[in-house]
């Protein structure tokens, strides 16, 4: 089944002698429940691209699609409900609330969109991110690892569709960056969820089922990874 699909999308900045096209007319499919990494040199696109399939920028042209609904035909409101209900996001900065505990971070999402707290899901969460002994911590207690988990937890909290994460371990040491990734991947496989991750990390990007690599905006190459078992 196809979750998300993209139609000559593309994203130009500037206009005239100073356009820059940082996506140009990319079509994507992406199959539910699929881990795909996307890679390329800085200014790739990559992040741009991101930015575009999690409804967070306007495409200068094309569509995306998240399971059939076409995202940027939706009123501004809708798609910040769908932004929120359909993709869990994760950036390289955890962007956690300074006051709020371990706990509290992770159920934020839930909050904000008025939904009833599960507090077995969330239980679950913490304990598959190995935070549940670090549950009542504020986050300039916890090392960037555990606040990146954290931040993984704030993503999953909803039951997302799709996680979306741009280079999710930029800002991590070899060591945490394995560990993080590792749980990651646990967690999205074990909801059945879709993942789609900027890296530029050779060793994540083969933790992928897929793998993208763009240049000035254009899928340069697409390719199966046959040494990971896809789900699907």
């Amino acid at each position: 089944m196809t979750i998300l699909k993209t139609e000559k999308l593309t994203k130009i900045y500037g206009k005239k002698d100073t356009a820059v096209t940082a996506v140009d007319h990319i079509d994507l499919e992406v199959k539910k429940g699929s881990f795909v990494a996307i890679v390329g040199s800085s200014g790739s696109g990559k992040s741009t691209f991101l930015h575009l399939i999690g409804g967070v920028d306007t495409p200068t042209e094309g569509e995306v699609f998240i399971e059939d609904e076409n995202i940027y035909k939706l009123s501004d409101i809708k798609r910040s409900s769908l932004r929120r209900r359909k993709i869990g996001f994760v950036f390289q900065t955890y962007n956690l609330i300074p006051v709020l505990t371990v706990e509290e971070n992770i159920k934020m999402p839930l909050l904000l969109d008025g939904c009833k707290v599960n507090q077995e899901k969330i239980d679950s969460i913490m304990e598959d991110l190995q935070l549940t002994k670090r549950k009542n911590h504020l986050p300039n207690q916890l090392s960037g690892g555990q606040q990146q988990r954290v931040a993984i937890g704030r993503a999953l909290a909803n039951n997302p569709s799709i996680i979306i994460a741009d280079e999710p371990t930029g800002n991590l040491d070899k060591k945490n960056s394995e560990e993080v990734m590792e749980l990651l991947t646990k967690a999205v496989r074990k909801g059945g969820q879709t993942l789609i991750l900027v890296t530029h990390e050779p060793d994540i990007a083969a933790m992928a089922d897929r793998i993208i690599h763009l240049e000035d905006g254009k899928i340069i190459s697409d390719t199966e990874n046959k040494n990971v078992s896809n789900p699907q």
